[in-house]
């Protein structure tokens, strides 16, 4: 390994997303493409309004009614009415979509348990415990950093950590 942070952020620029892709490639049981996967996530934390979403994930709002129409045609997105302004329209999952993004979770979680399985206990939470730490100094960094640079990660930075498939409580 190298001696300087640039050299070790070198490393780990390489190996994690590649890490990553393996532990969670794409599923051929999940129907959607990434972007759509992608709203589905944060909708299964909350409900969003269109234009919150696409900031969220770096898009239009043209862009996110798009895909909101499409995941609304099939089942798995449902408009609600924001009761003190008629005007607004919230996003939300339906009971199906959120079975599907827990269905959906439970898999990623068993690729990563057999996965883990081949590292010791010890090693398996101090890895956790290093991956809460570096969480934290990327935070840090985002604050100083161009924001560009940062946007997709924070998005992923504001996910709950698992259960990740549970719908807000109101």
């Amino acid at each position: 390994m190298g001696d300087t942070n640039r050299d070790r952020a070198v490393r780990v620029e390489g190996m994690l997303p590649r890490v990553l892709r393996t532990l969670f490639k794409p599923d051929p049981n999940d129907p959607l493409p990434v972007g759509q996967m992608r709203m589905m996530r944060l909708l299964a934390m909350k409900t969003w309004t269109p234009s919150n979403l696409g900031e969220e994930l770096g898009l239009s709002v043209s862009a996110v009614t798009q895909m909101a129409n499409r995941l609304d045609s099939i089942g798995l997105v449902l408009r609600v009415e924001d009761p003190t302004d008629r005007r607004v329209k919230h996003l939300t999952l339906t009971p199906l979509g959120r079975e599907m993004m827990s269905t959906r979770q439970e898999r990623r979680v068993q690729r990563l348990e057999s996965a883990l399985e081949h590292v010791p206990p010890a090693r398996q939470i101090e890895f956790i415990s290093l991956l809460e730490e570096l969480m934290v100094a990327a935070t840090k960094a985002s604050e100083t950093a161009d924001n560009s640079l940062f946007m997709e990660a924070e998005v992923e930075q504001k996910l709950p950590l698992p259960p990740v498939y549970v719908l807000e409580e109101k």
